[in-house]
């Protein structure tokens, strides 16, 4: 397996980047690294950290692409920036995957232009996971995409479903729509049409509208929102276990139960668990990081992508929405109806 990290992205790069790749390289035998970034710099963390050189290959890709950088005129403006060295691997098919903790948007945007979408998808989307009394959901989409037609969101059901399947070996993970209301009349209307587009596509296990407090409880095993109502979520969720570790604080060290409870919980919400999540969609896996990812996030981060790769996830999806186009003039038929409502309401766009 071959994997090429982006060592220049994230808070704490590249030295807990390298580090976190290396532990990686030491639990599975059969991983490959390729680093990117600054030469110099890299051979020195590989010897300080203990790498195996024989399973490492190091590329240059110096440019940086910062956060609050317009991911577009960065990546034009810096060709040889260390993602886009990255991606270009992952497009000649000199590895398998691609993982970084940079700029979330100069990922996704460098990632559509060097690999390409899926055959049949409309927008790539990013999920993540969230703690349920049952385990975890998974959320999607978490930022990716801001507005969202109804067939964006039926597509991103599909993607995170299969995802789910093969990744988590759920036989036919329940999907659930996040709104206002369980009724279908509930939502805006980009949601309404999006219950209707769900319940024509019979391989979902479509279960309905959930509402913000069936979110932790596990009612939906997928949960399909906008990029914008996602990463509010996400945010609120991250911000969590900072108020536990406040309220830890407060705990008598004698009361050692309170404290193993909180300590749980903090757990349950930290992201390094799974490290990273594929951004899907897109003809290739690129596994996007937490911009504050530790070496134990990154190490995770990579086990993830090794997974994607060997259980083919992106294949399945590309298959599944073979399928789904079976279905495309029926939903099609809705969608030009619901534009006429539009239109007859007063809508002329």
């Amino acid at each position: 397996m071959r994997i090429a990290i982006d060592t220049l992205g994230g808070q704490h790069a590249p030295d807990a980047i390298v580090e976190g790749a290396l532990s990686a390289s030491k639990r599975w035998d059969h991983l490959r690294l390729t680093l990117v970034g600054d030469p110099v710099i890299l051979k020195s963390l590989v010897d300080r950290f203990d790498g195996d050189a024989s399973r490492i290959t190091i590329k240059e890709g110096p440019g940086l692409i910062a956060e609050g950088d317009s991911p577009v005129e960065a990546l034009a403006s810096q060709p040889d920036a260390s993602i886009m060295v990255a991606l270009d691997l992952l497009r000649r098919a000199e590895v398998e995957a691609v993982v970084s903790a940079g700029s979330t948007g100069a990922q996704i945007v460098a990632s559509i232009r060097m690999l390409g979408l899926l055959e049949g998808v409309l927008r790539p989307a990013i999920g993540s996971y969230f703690p349920t009394t049952s385990g975890r959901s998974f959320i999607i989409d978490v930022g990716a995409n801001i507005s969202c037609r109804p067939i964006h969101l039926l597509q991103f059901a599909a993607m995170g479903a299969l995802f789910r399947q093969h990744a988590d070996g759920i036989v036919k993970p329940k999907i659930g729509l996040l709104s206002v209301g369980e009724e279908s009349s509930k939502g805006t209307e980009i949601i309404r049409e999006a219950h209707e587009l769900m319940q024509i596509v019979p391989q979902l296990n479509f279960i309905g509208n959930i509402e913000g407090n069936d979110i932790f409880s596990g009612k939906a095993d997928v949960i399909i929102c906008d990029g914008l109502l996602g990463n509010v979520l996400l945010k609120f969720a991250e911000s969590i276990p900072l108020m536990l570790n406040h309220w830890s604080k407060e705990i008598p060290q004698s009361d050692k139960e309170c404290s193993s409870i909180l300590n749980h919980l903090v757990r349950s919400f930290d992201y390094e668990e799974f490290g990273g999540v594929p951004l899907l969609g897109v003809n290739g896996v690129s596994m996007i990081c937490h911009g504050h990812s530790s070496s134990k996030a990154i190490k995770n981060a990579i086990g993830e992508a090794i997974k994607m790769v060997n259980l083919r996830v992106n294949e399945q999806i590309r298959e599944q929405l073979t399928t789904m186009g079976h279905w495309s003039a029926m939903i099609k038929t809705r969608a030009l109806l619901h534009r006429f409502r539009r239109w007859s309401a007063g809508d002329k766009t």
